[in-house]
């Protein structure tokens, strides 16, 4: 009877426990946070597939995130459909920024304690300005990219992954520059015969340092100003040169992302181009904002973002670009340029000197 009488207490004594530890979560992967910053410790904590299990359920539980972002709507719309695609119950608004006002409203937000966006998409030269917005978070991608391309770290308290790179190209009109006389170089670019037939972008800040790293301060200077003497037309972004040079408002183009070259050249247009000597690339981030309200969204699109097979896809939706994640196959290998110049991050100090050269050489002289 003893031993009947204790089975059946054990029996209950254990029920009841499970009942009580029923609705008690019982792995990591069920105590999400929901505060902010504890989440990206939360995460950094998690192997991968416990990670993005965390990530995709959270995110469809937030359902939506907003963009923030310094490039062309119809290149974001690119990765924008396939998230949006795999992840159908989560809404992306995008805002097109250019960078100063990228930084500035990101900046603003993050002092104000009001931040209404949660991923940033900007590029290498502002992230030392844009940084005290930035999120640490690293995606699960992070070891896959060159170490050239991963900027900050959970450590540093701020991220960013160079997911793609745009290097540089001259762009001419066939139908107005014979091929064998087309500059390769930006020296022969600077010839005076393009004089007031040329254009680039209007933020030729990056370029310039690009410059000084390839040659040294005082020979950079000279190169820019020869450059800024052909009184080029001066455009807002890299879209706005593209569509300058299609439309033919120019003869020929410098320092343009070879994406928009290989967009115009397989649109049909009479367009050529050659990548530019020195070959600048100007390196796009990724990175989630501090305060985002949608930060487990914002971690899963940088996660999708970030992976080998979205590259791949992008890259075969729109060439000319090299790619970070190391693990993808891409048209263009970053190893295939081992001269290629990044143009590296810029401290406030040294961009006011350079904007100020800028507008000096290329946009008072107008």
């Amino acid at each position: 009877m003893r031993s009947i009488l204790s089975i059946r207490t054990i029996a209950v004594a254990l029920t009841a426990s499970s009942l009580l530890t029923a609705g008690t979560p019982t792995s990591s992967a069920q105590e999400a946070p929901r505060n902010e910053a504890a989440a990206w410790k939360f995460l950094a904590g998690l192997p991968r597939d416990a990670r993005l299990a965390v990530l995709e359920r959270e995110a469809r539980r937030e359902g939506s995130l907003v963009i923030y972002g310094a490039l062309g709507i119809d290149r974001a719309n690119l990765f924008i459909k396939s998230f949006q695609e795999r992840y159908p119950g989560i809404k992306v608004d995008f805002v097109r920024l250019r960078e100063p006002e990228l930084v500035e409203k990101s900046l603003l937000e993050n002092r104000t304690g009001r931040v209404n966006g949660d991923i940033a998409i900007s590029n290498v030269p502002w992230l030392q300005l844009l940084k005290p917005a930035l999120a640490p978070y690293e995606p699960t991608t992070w070891a896959s990219f060159d170490g050239r391309l991963r900027r900050g770290g959970f450590n540093d308290g701020w991220t960013a992954v160079v997911y793609e790179i745009l290097p540089s190209t001259i762009a001419w009109r066939t139908d107005r520059v014979r091929k064998e006389e087309a500059p390769r170089t930006l020296d022969e670019m600077a010839d005076p015969k393009w004089k007031g037939r040329a254009g680039t972008t209007s933020h030729v800040e990056a370029m310039m340092d690009g410059l000084v790293a390839a040659y040294g301060e005082k020979e950079a200077m000279a190169k820019s100003e020869k450059l800024a003497a052909l009184d080029n037309r001066l455009y807002p972004s890299i879209a706005a040169l593209s569509d300058a040079l299609s439309a033919g408002e120019i003869d020929i183009a410098w320092n343009m992302g070879a994406h928009r070259s290989v967009q115009l050249k397989g649109s049909g247009a009479p367009i050529d181009y050659v990548f530019q000597d020195p070959l600048l690339g100007v390196g796009i981030t990724v990175s989630a904002l501090k305060g985002a309200p949608h930060f487990y969204a914002a971690a899963l699109l940088m996660e999708h973002l970030t992976s080998a097979p979205t590259l791949e896809e992008l890259d075969k939706a729109e060439g000319g670009r090299i790619f970070g994640n190391t693990e993808g196959t891409y048209a263009l290998n970053l190893s295939e340029f081992p001269n290629l110049i990044l143009f590296d991050s810029i401290d406030q100090a040294r961009f006011r000197e350079l904007k100020q050269i800028a507008e000096r050489l290329f946009i008072r002289r107008r």
